[in-house]
């Protein structure tokens, strides 16, 4: 395969206070594929030429008639331009019913320039049944050696003497070979510019198939100077194609976003002290309380290939407490509830974690604020938190004199159920920490979101619908 995951920034050693709370790292910062964002195309074979195919051939048995390309979009090592046009050519539909024309054994399998439909209605005629891709303006040649001409690899054709002449045609290399002499399509007109691979062994298998197809001459048949070696799906070599599921022909390319990479944890050697987390390409790191030591981490990344890198770094945790931290010593984490947008719920420790693994309809957003999950400063308050019942899954969080007054009051204790105590923080005015405002949005009442500085000052300025409620509580950031 031609991409391979990369570290592009190891992961520091860390070291932290005992009951620091939850520290998360981004892995994106750290890991990257630098070919592509996991934009994958998919070239699915028509029924038709499926069903001849596995009629037709003897070791054909294709379950599905779907190539699966990685396209190799990313600035900087990736070829961009080149994957744009071919996705302007996608998403215009000008490969729906897009052929195979030209195949050579042992060298590649060429489509993109014309189109098969309603053969079975033209043997008066046939060349009616062929239809022309239209060209856009040529794109710029994207040649580069990392990117080689190997087997596997999907590269676009072009005009003899002209390196920036690719327009719609592509081509899957065969061999490995293709990529030095005598063939040497990295060094021939410029080079011929790589945009994708694909992804494993049953996609190559499905090109070995359309390669062992005969190539046959249909160039006075369909009247196409470019069909001298054209596969057709035929039982007698003396057969003449009578329909389109005798060319192979693909219904139509799609394009999808995977993910570029995905994470695990391979090792932990102390998960007593801290456990290991990965969520939405986070490293969340739970430290167990009380607990102090050295954890040995291993955090694999793995492409969509199926290859993967790997980065080993330590957590060790002193047996003190952060003097920087104060009573709020607690790292509490945002999750917006993407059924309710701008909703908003605030956890921390287990139940965070419960939300990651077991509740995708709230999104992490990363730390609110830091509180504490005692009272251990006579400065701080608790504040209680209650779920709207008309709308599960939001929530209002408030000190103890609102709190009471929701409880005495019927419209508000039928519209919200209190669930206990959140956390505790500074109150307002304490003039200690960061001031929290409370924004209701207006839009879905009885709905909460806590903002503070650059983050207030933009919802003031450019979200009417949440109204400012004035300072909640005071909280470390």
């Amino acid at each position: 395969m031609s991409t391979l995951p990369v570290v592009t920034s190891s992961i520091n050693d860390i070291d932290a206070f005992r009951n620091t709370g939850d520290i998360t790292v981004n892995l994106l910062n750290h890991f990257d594929d630098p070919f592509t964002t996991g934009l994958v195309a998919s070239f699915n074979l028509d029924s038709s030429t499926v069903n001849n195919l596995n009629n037709v051939l003897e070791n054909s048995n294709l379950v599905t008639g779907t190539t699966n390309v990685l396209l190799f979009d990313q600035e900087g090592q990736g070829a961009p331009l080149t994957v744009q046009n071919f996705l302007n050519y996608v998403n215009d539909g000008d490969y729906v019913n897009t052929i195979i024309h030209r195949s050579v054994p042992g060298f590649v399998i060429q489509g993109g320039g014309f189109t098969a439909d309603g053969l079975a209605d033209n043997l008066d005629n046939p060349p009616n049944a062929i239809g022309v891709i239209p060209t856009d303006p040529p794109v710029v040649n994207e040649f580069s050696s990392e990117r080689s001409n190997l087997r596997g690899t999907i590269a676009m054709a072009k005009l003899n003497g002209d390196p920036d002449s690719a327009t719609n045609q592509w081509f899957f290399n065969l061999d490995d070979a293709n990529a030095v002499f005598p063939v040497d399509l990295d060094n021939q007109n410029g080079g011929f510019t790589v945009f994708g691979e694909v992804l494993g062994q049953s996609d190559l298998d499905i090109l070995d198939t359309i390669a062992s197809i005969e190539p046959r001459d249909g160039r006075i048949f369909f009247g196409q100077d470019a069909f001298k070696e054209l596969p057709l799906i035929l039982d007698d070599p003396n057969q003449t194609p009578t329909g389109d599921e005798d060319f192979v022909r693909y219904s139509n390319i799609t394009v999808a976003q995977g993910s570029e990479l995905t994470f695990t944890v391979e090792n932990n050697s102390n998960p007593s002290l801290v456990n290991a987390i990965i969520s939405n390409n986070q490293l969340v790191l739970d430290d167990i309380p009380d607990q102090v030591g050295t954890a040995e981490i291993t955090i694999r990344a793995t492409d969509l290939a199926g290859d993967f890198v790997e980065d080993t770094f330590s957590v060790t945790i002193d047996d003190s407490v952060d003097p920087t931290m104060g009573p709020l010593d607690t790292a509490f984490f945002r999750f917006q509830n993407s059924h309710v947008p701008g909703t908003y719920l605030y956890a921390t420790g287990a139940e965070a974690q419960n939300i990651r693994d077991n509740f995708p309809v709230f999104v992490e957003e990363g730390v609110a604020f830091n509180a504490a999950i005692e009272p251990n400063d006579e400065l701080i308050i608790p504040l209680y938190r209650f779920q709207n019942n008309q709308l599960p899954g939001t929530y209002l969080f408030v000190g103890e004199q609102e709190r009471n007054s929701i409880n005495a009051d019927p419209n508000f204790s039928s519209t919200f159920t209190e669930e206990g105590i959140a956390f505790y923080v500074y109150g307002a005015g304490a003039n200690e920490e960061t001031a929290f405002s409370r924004f209701q949005n207006s839009n879905i009442l009885g709905t909460y979101l806590y903002a503070a500085g650059g983050e207030a000052d933009n919802i003031r300025n450019n979200f009417p619908g949440f109204i400012d409620e004035g300072i909640a509580f005071e909280a470390t950031i």
